[in-house]
C-alpha cells in the first residue's frame, strides 16, 4: 500500500526562565521546550508495512528500559506501561471531547517511535510510514508534552479548517480517521534539549486537501470535558 505524502516542518522553540527561591518556588532555571509539526498531502510515495498489524498489539512489546552511555550521561529510552498508560488516556481524553474515536495502543509504532527518538536528535523520522508528533525540553513529564500539542486548540479555527504549523499537533492528536498510537520517551539526551518524546500516528492525520480537516477535527463537546492539564515535571 503507498501513503502519498510531502512534508511542511515548523519549529516552534519558546524558553521559560524562572529563578528557583529559597521559599520552594518550582519553576526550573532555563526550561526549553520545541515543538514540530507536520502536515501530509499528495505528492512523493512511500511505502507502507502491509504486514503491520493494527490490532491492539501492545501485550507483545509492553515495557522496554534502555542505557546508552552517550558522553558521561546515560541516556534512558522507555515505550513502558506508564508512557503508554498516559498517553492513552490523554490522547483519547481529548479526542473524545473532539468526538473522536479512542486510539489502541500499537507496539509497531512504539518501536518504530524508540528508533527514533533513541537517536536524540530532535528531527521528524525521514522517510516515515506514520503521522509524527515530537517534543523535546527540559521538562520531565511525558504527559506534560503532550498537552502542549493539543493546546494549540485555542489557535484552530474551526470556520476554515485546515492545516496550520501552529496547530498541527492539536490536529494530528484529534483526527478522527487516526486509529492507533505508539510513543517513546528518552531522557539524559546531549545539549539544551535533554528529554523528548516521539509519538507514531496509523493512519496519519494531517492529510490535505483542507476539506479532510472538516471532516477530521471536529469542535469540542460539552461532555466529555477534558483531563486537567498534566503537571511539567514529575
Amino acid at each position: 500500500m503507498k501513503l502519498l505524502y510531502t512534508t511542511f516542518v515548523v519549529f516552534i522553540i519558546s524558553t521559560v526562565l524562572g529563578s528557583p527561591t529559597a521559599s520552594g518556588d518550582d519553576k526550573d532555571k532555563g526550561i526549553a521546550v520545541a515543538l514540530d509539526a507536520i502536515a501530509t498531502t499528495e505528492g512523493a510515495t512511500v511505502d507502507i508495512d502491509t504486514d503491520l498489524d493494527l490490532e491492539d498489539d501492545g501485550a507483545s512489546f509492553n515495557t522496554t528500559a534502555e542505557l546508552d552511555k552517550r558522553g558521561t550521561k546515560f541516556m534512558i529510552s522507555t515505550v513502558g506501561p506508564s508512557l503508554r498508560s498516559d498517553m492513552l488516556k490523554y490522547h483519547n481524553t481529548w479526542r473524545a471531547h473532539h468526538g473522536a474515536p479512542a486510539l489502541k495502543w500499537s507496539a509497531s509504532l512504539a518501536i518504530a517511535a524508540l528508533r527514533s527518538a533513541r537517536k536524540c536528535v530532535f528531527a521528524h523520522t525521514k522517510n516515515n510510514k506514520y503521522g509524527e508528533n515530537i517534543a523535546a525540553g527540559t521538562y520531565t513529564n511525558p504527559a506534560f508534552y503532550a498537552s502542549l500539542w493539543y493546546n494549540e486548540v485555542s489557535k484552530y479555527n474551526f470556520n476554515n479548517p485546515g492545516f496550520s504549523m501552529e496547530t498541527g499537533h492539536f490536529t494530528a492528536i484529534v483526527w478522527k480517521n487516526t486509529k492507533q498510537i505508539g510513543c517513546a520517551y528518552v531522557k539524559n539526551c546531549a545539549g539544551g534539549l535533554p528529554n523528548m518524546l516521539f509519538c507514531e500516528y496509523y493512519p496519519a492525520g494531517n492529510v490535505l486537501p483542507a476539506s479532510n480537516f472538516r471532516t477530521n477535527v471536529l469542535p469540542g463537546r460539552s461532555s466529555p470535558k477534558n483531563p486537567a492539564q498534566p503537571p511539567a515535571n514529575l
